[in-house]
């Protein structure tokens, strides 16, 4: 009513030639408009106080993310710094806003269990979309698919990262490793010791072993650091306006993707995508090899899937490659860069992990044996190690689903105050990283201490506190590849170097704000130590 008396005033001023007053109303027509706005935003961010919902106070037109917007942190110390707050302790969940979105913080591990695996019909899809029909390598993803094309994806490759295509997986991983000796051999050039940025270190291994495993070729990413598949990784993540626009949109305005026609790559990434995938594809099947890796799984789809499923659209094979290679290659080296850190600043705990190694290889040599798949994995004190640095440096360290259900979903009998129905198309979000930190189930949660995943200990874990690869149906397919690659990484570096700190080491880990998976922020810096076991 407002606007429609200040447009007849307006109008009449123009025709009645008062053109003196048109300054004057035009500077009052601002001030309407931020009126309204502000009217508006205190209407739309008082919606969980409306509900009698426990909520965290927003930021005006911002909500409660604005240190993640104006780049002072990641998403996953955002979402944490929500979990912890004063306003959301004691509660199962509470009510926030991301950006302009009424979304709901999940905090209770029961609840959390009740709707990430027990209700998983109704939050089966991500908040976040990427346009569908323009974006054919972006949408068809396991990650960012919808539930249909997820189901149907992941139904498919579900069998392929079982334990037993992972060990056979085993070979690969370990002649990328042997390639990381060499590369760290050269690195040290006689010397005793070498100080090195590990991140950049960590992610030429970890890309090299992706681009084996997704596309079958030989990145040669430790030998030359400026080879194109490593060059390409570096230039998804490179944050020019388009890609942050497309970014943007889709994770806080995911109903908007169509009409933006978002992009999850850069045009560059696709086009080497889809040339890489091309050829390999067309010299594997005219050659006939078996490499077991996923080209194999590729063909055999092709060859056994029936003319009508998902696998034969366009972009379908390079999109899971393509995803694998992105998520893949930056959460292993981010993981292996963490554990270094921990292991350079806890001696004691480094020697006995390297006492674990050493007896091994010493127990294989005598057996005149290489180790394999099983020995990596039945390292006991490894794998506390791992998990422990998964625990404080989850490399997923939010999770987030979407209310599906075109009844909503019933959060009543969750908080006595509040007759709560969550309205279909709600965001929910998990802090992992809240989560692993909260002395609540974690005495002491900011200490390195491998000994609480000990046989005995991980009895006292309370159920959902622990989430590195996600949970329920929707939990990362690739776990079990993931933390191989990990434990591969960490047995090639400390069976020839003691890790340590150096000057340039950081006395506290700090996160890259500008990062979507939790990373060091600033390069993470250590002393090697040739000290061969």
């Amino acid at each position: 009513m407002i606007i429609i008396v200040f447009l007849i005033i307006f109008a009449a001023a123009a025709a009645f030639g008062l053109v003196f007053l048109l300054p004057l109303l035009l500077s009052g027509a601002w001030i309407v408009a931020l009126l309204i706005a502000w009217l508006w935003q205190r209407h739309h961010f008082s919606h969980w106080r409306r509900l009698a919902v426990p909520y965290i106070p927003a930021t005006p037109f911002v909500g409660n993310v604005w240190p993640l917007l104006r780049g002072d942190c990641c998403f996953g110390d955002q979402f944490r710094e929500l979990y912890e707050s004063q306003e959301a302790a004691d509660h199962a969940y509470v009510g926030i806003h991301v950006l302009h979105n009424h979304a709901v913080l999940l905090r209770d591990p029961a609840l959390i269990k009740r709707i990430m695996v027990e209700d998983f019909a109704q939050f089966s899809s991500r908040f976040e979309t990427t346009d569908p029909v323009c974006d054919t390598m972006g949408s068809q993803n396991l990650f960012f698919s919808k539930h249909e094309t997820w189901r149907e994806t992941h139904k498919i490759f579900a069998p392929f990262f079982a334990v037993g295509k992972v060990r056979q997986m085993y070979g690969l991983l370990e002649h990328i490793g042997l390639q990381l000796e060499e590369h760290m051999e050269l690195q040290l050039a006689g010397r005793d010791s070498m100080e090195l940025e590990v991140k950049q270190l960590c992610a030429l291994f970890t890309t090299d072993i992706i681009a084996s495993l997704a596309f079958g070729l030989e990145a040669h990413s430790l030998q030359n650091p400026e080879a194109e598949f490593r060059r390409m990784c570096v230039e998804v993540n490179d944050p020019r306006p388009k890609r942050l626009l497309h970014l943007f949109t889709m994770f806080f305005f995911p109903r908007l993707s169509g009409r933006v026609r978002t992009h999850l790559y850069s045009d560059e990434y696709e086009r080497f995508m889809r040339k890489s995938m091309d050829f390999v594809l067309a010299q594997r099947e005219a050659s006939g090899e078996k490499r077991h890796d996923l080209i194999d799984i590729f063909l055999q789809l092709k060859r056994t899937e029936p003319p009508n499923s998902k696998i034969h659209r366009p972009d379908f094979f390079v999109a899971q490659a393509a995803f694998l290679l992105l998520a893949g290659f930056d959460t292993s080296s981010s993981t292996i860069t963490f554990a270094l850190y921990e292991l350079a600043k806890s001696p004691a705990i480094q020697r006995r992990l390297r006492e674990e190694l050493r007896e091994a290889l010493e127990s294989s040599r005598n057996q005149g044996q290489q180790l394999n798949c099983d020995n990596v994995n039945g390292f006991v004190y490894l794998r506390q190690v791992v998990d422990e640095v998964l625990r404080l440096y989850p490399p997923t360290a939010f999770l987030d689903r979407c209310c599906n259900s075109a009844e909503g979903y019933d959060l009543s009998s969750w908080n006595s105050g509040s007759k709560m129905k969550m309205q279909a198309g709600t965001p929910v979000y998990i802090s992992v990283l809240g989560l692993h930190r909260d002395k609540q189930y974690w005495p002491n949660p900011d200490r390195f201490d491998p000994e609480r995943f000990a046989a005995e200990q991980r009895k006292q874990h309370h159920p959902m506190t622990y989430l590195p690869f996600g949970a329920g149906p929707r939990g990362c397919i690739g776990t079990l590849l993931g933390q191989l690659e990990i434990k591969v990484g960490l047995l090639h570096i400390l069976k020839n170097f003691r890790v340590e700190i150096c000057d340039r080491t950081l006395p506290q880990m700090r996160f890259d704000p500008k990062a979507f998976v939790l990373t060091a922020h600033g390069g993470t810096y250590l002393r090697f130590v040739r000290d061969s076991l």
